[in-house]
């Protein structure tokens, strides 16, 4: 492997390195401190039974922005992946060398496949959240 090789696979690694870090810290809310659970997740503790009204109503606020976040990284992944496919398609038509794009794509689809796969599970935890917010809604009034 030549020296430039190593420096492109050493900067791609250190982009999905930096992304990763991003995409996990959206996932775990990080900044998002709920008092009483601080850097317990009650989704795993089984302590969302637990959490008040306005405990809820900042977790979901802090899902649905996370939700948002995603889906936008979604977006520019998938903007990406157009631009690369174009790029792949021409490099084709005039017989030049492939595989790094063909490498890149396949990146960003197996990071496209994680977001999505994290998406569903922020959907799961935001659709238990605001059940629980209508569950608490409904005990206040009665």
């Amino acid at each position: 492997m030549s020296d430039s090789e190593v420096k492109k696979q050493s900067s791609i690694l250190g982009g999905l390195k930096f992304e990763w870090s991003l995409f996990w810290e959206t996932l775990t809310g990080e900044d998002v401190v709920i008092e009483g659970l601080e850097g317990k997740d009650p989704f795993l503790t089984g302590k969302l039974e637990i959490l008040s009204l306005d405990q809820i109503k900042v977790m979901t606020k802090a899902l649905s922005t996370d939700r948002k976040k995603l889906n936008q990284k979604l977006e520019s992944l998938n903007k990406e992946l157009d631009m690369n496919s174009v790029k792949l398609e021409s490099l084709r038509l005039v017989g030049g060398d492939t595989q790094e794009t063909e490498e890149r794509i396949n990146e960003l689809s197996d990071l496209g496949q994680a977001l999505a796969d994290q998406l569903t599970k922020i959907n799961d935890r935001l659709r238990v959240t605001r059940e629980r917010e209508i569950l608490l809604k409904e005990n206040l009034q009665y």
